[in-house]
């Protein structure tokens, strides 16, 4: 993941904020984001409680896997999501965001854990949920956002360089052997045609299919309201209040004590 046409190329489809995306890629490569390890447990459970409410973090980019470059990933929220709704102990769940969004792969079916909770689950979005994190927001029953938060960027995206130039000016003819038209479609130094484009397009616009259908269940949004907020910006929060993407704009501490006392 040294390389940021490669991370782009070979981690698929995206529901993340563009600009994020950009500078994490560019941070990475110039190695101002180092791996670490990933340890989040919290005793096995993946929350912690207070006062009867669960409070699960989703914070920085939202990967299907744990990734070594920080953020949340997606399989464990979705078991943490299951084990506070069993839990006795545990009366409501927070969902606590500060999220770019992330991958495609995981976002659909985590959301679909938060819609599908027994018990009342919130979320509560600290300055940013954006794109795959909003999609997972929209699911709960309550939605907030700290008075300085931004929400939005909805949208899905990929991203195919042709290089098919730089490789002519350096003498370099790449030829993909494969067994179809659009197997090897996007490899470096290759073409890229409008055929592919359009394959790729498609691709993009099945999986928003999902993620419109998501929002628009969630908010119950009508067609109209949603095609307003769906071109890929961010709103701040009282823009978002008025445009139906949040129910409230409140501090986490005021959030969480309304879900204490049942609210």
């Amino acid at each position: 993941m040294h390389n940021p046409k490669c991370a782009a190329n070979h981690l698929d489809l995206w529901c993340a904020k563009t600009d994020w995306l950009k500078d994490a890629l560019l941070a990475i490569k110039a190695g101002a984001i180092t791996p670490r390890t990933v340890e989040r447990d919290y005793e096995g459970t993946g929350y912690l409680v207070s006062n009867g409410v669960a409070v699960i973090p989703l914070d920085g980019p939202l990967m299907k896997v744990w990734s070594k470059y920080g953020g949340t990933s997606s399989v464990w929220a979705r078991a943490a999501i299951r084990n506070a709704d069993k839990d006795e102990s545990v009366k409501a769940i927070m969902l606590h965001i500060d999220s770019p969004g992330g991958t495609g792969a995981g976002t659909a079916e985590l959301g679909d854990a938060v819609k599908n909770a027994a018990k009342p689950i919130h979320a509560h979005i600290d300055d940013l949920g954006a794109s795959a994190a909003y999609w997972v927001a929209s699911q709960a029953d309550h939605v907030s956002v700290n008075r300085a938060g931004f929400v939005g960027s909805i949208g899905t995206y990929a991203t195919v360089y042709d290089t098919s130039g730089a490789a002519e000016l350096a003498g370099v003819k790449v030829h993909v052997v494969s067994t179809g038209p659009y197997k090897g479609a996007g490899e470096d130094g290759v073409l890229v045609t409008d055929e592919h484009l359009a394959y790729l397009q498609d691709i993009v616009n099945k999986h928003f299919s999902h993620f419109e259908e998501a929002v628009r269940g969630g908010r119950s949004m009508l067609k109209a309201q949603f095609n307003k907020v769906s071109d890929g910006r961010v709103f701040d929060a009282r823009e978002a209040k008025s445009l139906g993407l949040v129910d409230s704009v409140e501090s986490f501490d005021k959030a969480i004590g309304r879900m204490m006392k049942g609210n």
